[in-house]
C-alpha cells in the first residue's frame, strides 16, 4: 500500500510533526502529487511555504499546487504565490499576515501557506472550504504538541518525524512512540453534559497558544456520578492538592487546557497510589508529558482519556537531519514499525510506500 492510497478517503487530513523539520511540507507535497485530483483544498496552521525557515534558518520545500487546488492562505501572502489565481473568498479569520483568503489556483504554481492557529478558526475554515465544494482538505500542521487545531478538526491524521530530532535512532524510536500514545489515548465514552458544555466553550475563545488559557477554571474534579464538585486552574499550585486530597474515591478530573509536565509531577510526589485517578483532556496533544511521567502515572494506576481521540493512519520517516547527516533509513522504519500499531513509510523514497 502506498501512502496516498492509505489517505485517499480521508476528508479531512492534518499532517503534523514530533518536532520542526520532521518533513511534514514533503508529506504534503508527496500527497498533491501522487493525487492531483481537482476538489482538493490545502491550509497551515501558522506560517509555511517559505524558503527559509524563520526559526533554524534552514532551507524548506517549497509547496506545489495543481491547477483547481483551493487554498486558504493569509492575503499578505498573495504576492508570493506564484500560481495564476482567482479569489474564491474571504473569511474574516485573521493571522499577523493578514485575512485568510480562499484563492483557486487556475494553474500549476508554488504556494506559501498561512492559516489560523486556534482549534475554533480552524474549524471554521475548514466549514467554508467545504461550501466551496473541496472535497479533500489537507492542513499542514505544526510540532505535535502545538497542533491542537489541526487534529481537533481534522477526521485524520499522519505523524512525521525523523533524524532532525536526534542523531540516535533510539531515542528518535522512543519520542515517537510517546508522542503516538499520547495521540492514541483512548476517549472517554461517559462525559457529563456540563463537561462537554465547558470543552465547547474553551474551544471558542480559545487562544492561539495552546495550554493557554489560563487562570480561569480550566481543571474540573467530578465524582463517580459526574456532579462536578470542585473546579480550579490548572496553573495554580493548589490544584495537585484539590486532587490530592479527593482521590481516595473514585475522582475524574477534566482539563478544557493542557495536563502540564509541572502538575503532572507535582501529583506524583504528592500522592502514591493514583488508582481512583482519571485524567481527561480535550485530546492527546493536551498532555505535556514525557514518556517516564506518562508510564509513571499508568503505573501506579491512573488512566488517560481523551474527549476526542486521534484517528492516526500512519507515521512517516525522513532520515534527513537539517545538520546534514542522514540515518538508515530502513533501519529506523524496522524499529519505529516494532513499537508503533499503524503503518511507517520513508516519505523520501521515490513511491512512499509502507516499510
Amino acid at each position: 500500500m502506498r501512502l496516498s492510497e492509505l489517505v485517499a478517503d480521508c476528508k479531512c487530513l492534518a499532517i503534523i510533526g514530533t518536532e520542526k523539520n520532521a518533513g511534514k511540507t514533503t508529506v504534503l507535497n508527496h500527497l498533491l502529487a501522487a493525487d492531483r485530483r481537482p476538489d482538493q483544498a490545502i491550509t497551515s496552521i501558522g506560517y509555511d511555504g517559505e524558503d527559509v525557515d524563520q526559526v533554524t534558518g534552514t532551507d524548506k520545500p517549497v509547496i506545489y499546487v495543481g491547477r483547481g487546488t483551493m487554498v486558504a492562505t493569509a492575503s499578505g501572502l498573495i504576492g508570493q504565490c506564484d500560481f495564476t489565481r482567482e479569489l474564491v473568498r474571504l473569511t474574516g479569520l485573521y493571522t499577523p499576515l493578514g485575512e485568510v483568503v480562499i484563492l483557486r489556483a487556475l494553474s500549476d504554481g508554488y504556494a506559501q501557506i498561512a492559516g489560523p492557529s486556534t482549534t475554533g478558526q480552524m474549524t471554521r475554515l475548514t466549514h467554508m472550504l467545504q461550501q466551496e465544494k473541496a472535497g479533500r482538505i489537507i492542513i499542514d500542521g505544526a510540532a505535535a504538541r502545538k497542533s491542537t487545531a489541526a487534529v481537533s478538526t481534522a477526521d485524520a491524521c499522519l505523524l512525521a518525524t525523523g533524524a532532525s530530532y536526534s542523531p540516535y535512532p533510539e531515542k528518535i524510536v522512543e519520542h515517537t512512540r510517546h508522542i503516538a500514545t499520547m495521540l492514541t489515548l483512548p476517549a472517554d465514552v461517559d462525559v457529563p453534559e456540563t463537561i462537554r458544555q465547558a470543552y465547547s466553550n474553551a474551544e471558542n475563545q480559545a487562544t492561539s497558544t495552546i495550554g493557554a488559557g489560563s487562570q480561569d477554571a480550566d481543571c474540573r474534579l467530578t465524582d463517580r456520578k459526574g456532579q462536578i464538585i470542585k473546579s480550579t486552574s490548572s496553573l495554580d499550585d493548589s490544584a495537585v492538592e484539590m486532587i490530592a486530597a479527593q482521590i481516595q474515591h473514585p475522582l475524574r478530573v477534566y482539563f478544557t487546557g493542557a495536563v502540564t509536565a509541572r502538575l503532572v509531577q507535582k501529583l506524583l510526589e504528592r500522592t502514591r497510589s493514583l488508582k481512583n485517578l482519571g485524567l481527561i483532556a480535550a485530546d492527546g496533544t493536551r498532555f505535556l508529558l514525557n514518556s517516564a511521567q506518562y508510564s509513571e502515572l499508568t503505573r501506579r494506576g491512573a488512566s488517560l482519556q481523551v474527549i476526542k481521540p486521534v484517528n492516526l493512519l500512519a507515521v512517516t520517516v525522513n532520515p534527513w537531519s537539517p545538520e546534514g547527516f542522514c540515518l538508515d533509513s530502513n533501519d529506523l522504519c524496522q524499529r519505529l514499525k516494532s513499537v508503533l500499531s499503524v503503518e511507517v513509510f520513508d516519505i523520501m523514497a521515490g513511491e512512499a510506500e509502507v516499510i
